[in-house]
């Protein structure tokens, strides 16, 4: 009787199990296969391969990143789940009052990193140099055509910039995401894409496009063949970036633990092999200065709206 006794005071007053850190859900807004979806993917692994926390990608595409960005903006602010997300969804859109959020409803995490444009098309197309473009697009007003992962897209914004600042007219033709409008350029079915350097090149160092002009202010180094604009004769010079967001009113103390965590992970291996593959630039700011860059971002947008076509 008293060993019984003993044994259920033991339990009555032993120490409660440890509850396991929940998944992690990293929201993309776009489809698998694209340049966000990959990078999204080696974060993911990076942290579950830190251990202590597992994390899985959730790709939920559709109306240009909006669709995804929402679902993020109505979770439950716990933290455990995020947004990563580009200028479209977070500044075009959402100041072109064609979202269903708010600016309120997040709380910028952390900006990732930052990244240029390449205008390119198939490697076997006609067109050869930004000049071939522009005397196309002038003996056909409207009829060259470009692909984007979305109407109001960065690769959107930098066509229509590339068409201003030229004084041409171009064709417009939005998919759903980035893996979409690679497949129309390739096939044929569009002549001209924006895209990041890393998907110019295979991971090989083969070309999967032509590349024929970049939006930065000095030749890129995994393109040095590849003019600036500025080089070309137009005068354009942009960079798009990417972030994480969590839902509003998520408490300081995750916000805080995440921000450790994403810094690590954007550190590691995984992450590091994955950016070079893209070819984009890390660029990490904190919560508080990727809200201040958030505002100036969405103000700059704001500049520019008027002369976006709004299809």
């Amino acid at each position: 009787m008293r060993r019984r006794t003993l044994l259920a005071a033991g339990t009555l007053f032993a120490p409660p199990a440890l509850a396991q850190p929940r998944t992690l859900r990293l929201v993309v807004p776009y489809p698998p296969g694209g340049s966000a979806d990959v990078l999204a993917r080696a974060i993911a692994e990076q942290i579950t391969a830190m251990g202590g926390r597992s994390a899985i990608v959730e790709n939920r595409a559709g109306a240009s990143g909006t669709i995804g960005a929402l679902s993020v903006a109505r979770a439950a602010p716990d933290g455990t789940t995020i947004l990563q997300a580009d200028g479209s969804p977070m500044s075009i859109l959402l100041e072109a009052g064609r979202t269903q959020y708010r600016a309120e409803d997040f709380a910028p995490l952390m900006r990732l990193a930052t990244s240029p444009f390449v205008l390119a098309t198939r490697p076997n197309g006609p067109l050869r140099t930004l000049a071939d473009v522009i005397a196309a697009a002038r003996a056909a007003p409207g009829r060259i055509t470009y692909a984007t992962p979305g109407v109001m897209s960065f690769a959107h914004v930098v066509a229509e910039r590339f068409a201003a600042a030229a004084g041409i007219e171009l064709l417009h033709v939005p998919f759903q995401g980035t893996g979409p409008a690679t497949s129309a350029v390739l096939g044929g079915q569009v002549e001209l894409i924006p895209v990041p350097p890393g998907q110019v090149l295979d991971q090989g160092g083969g070309a999967i496009f032509r590349p024929i002009a970049i939006t930065t202010e000095a030749r890129h180094l995994s393109l040095p063949e590849t003019p600036t604009f500025r080089e070309a004769g137009v005068d354009l010079v942009f960079l798009g970036w990417r972030g994480m967001f969590l839902p509003a009113v998520t408490p300081p103390e995750a916000l805080v633990a995440l921000e450790q965590m994403l810094t690590q992970a954007m550190a590691g291996p995984i992450v590091t092999a994955a950016m070079q593959r893209l070819g984009e630039a890390p660029a990490p700011l904190g919560p508080r200065d990727f809200t201040r860059f958030w505002a100036e971002d969405r103000a700059a947008i704001r500049a520019i709206l008027p002369r976006l076509p709004r299809e």
